[in-house]
């Protein structure tokens, strides 16, 4: 994975750096906080007729350690797609973090999972297992505005009562991810926190899709069907806009950035 994270951050830290400074002339600040925080992202098909074995052993043994070392993964069990388990970790060292062999959280999760499973012997063996439940697995980079981290303490405080999620992956069109990106910001996400929607969005550093927005459905699997927007977040996307129509604009302006779009459902169960 390392081999695969370095390369990803070779090729992007140019960009990132830019960007960064094109923030800062902007505003005409330098900003204490960074615009952004990073996750590293995972992504596991699991073998045929082992995807509850290998749930169940995140869950009850991998999800123990995290909850003793205060690691906070975002975790998401994909009901369709062609994911069985979607994992982000939080790069605390931002991006840095990708050149390190394992980097502090890291170092101790390991410790701490040795000490569960009675020895690093026992620790492999059980890291080695679930290694051969797994079909195909990939990895990538992604970032999520600063002021949005705080997304994790709703996640987490749901008494591990399974939440499904509409989840939306999007490819932007050829020189058009970082417009598209502006425009979310600048768009739809002020929307989103006047109403006090709660989405994860992912924002890839470099990888196949460009966007991953995670919507939680709170009606259950219902909520999937109708697969619309809130009343309240086009009644206030319009008003931001100045009226209904130009809403509309706005909203085929982005549509025409996007290159391909998929929509999946996914189930969070994380207990606190």
């Amino acid at each position: 994975m390392k081999s695969i994270l370095t390369v990803l951050f070779a090729l992007s830290l140019a960009s990132l750096l830019t960007l960064h400074a094109d923030d800062s002339a902007k505003s005409g600040t330098k900003t204490a906080e960074p615009q952004f925080v990073y996750f590293k992202g995972s992504f596991t098909k699991y073998h045929h007729g082992k995807r509850e074995e290998a749930l169940d052993l995140i869950h009850s043994r991998f999800w123990a350690v995290d909850q003793v070392v205060g690691r906070k993964p975002i975790p998401f069990d994909f009901l369709t797609g062609q994911w069985d388990h979607m994992v982000f970790f939080r790069l605390h060292g931002g991006l840095a973090d990708v050149e390190l062999e394992k980097d502090a959280m890291q170092a101790k999760w390991d410790r701490q999972l040795e000490k569960q499973e009675g020895g690093p012997d026992k620790a492999k063996e059980l890291m080695d297992y679930h290694e051969s439940l797994v079909m195909k697995s990939g990895d990538g980079l992604f970032k999520v505005p600063a002021a949005d981290v705080d997304f994790s303490d709703q996640y987490y405080n749901n008494g591990g009562k399974p939440t499904y999620y509409r989840v939306n992956f999007s490819k932007y069109k050829s020189g058009k991810k970082e417009q598209a990106i502006d425009f979310i910001m600048d768009n739809f996400r002020p929307v989103r926190l006047a109403i006090g929607g709660s989405v994860i969005p992912m924002f890839s550093v470099a990888g196949g899709w460009d966007h991953i927005v995670f919507f939680p459905m709170p009606g259950g699997l219902g909520d999937f069907e109708s697969d619309s927007l809130s009343d309240a977040w086009e009644e206030e996307f319009a008003k931001r806009q100045g009226s209904r129509d130009k809403a509309a604009e706005a909203t085929k302006f982005y549509t025409g950035l996007v290159k391909e779009s998929i929509t999946e459902i996914a189930k969070a169960r994380w207990k606190k």
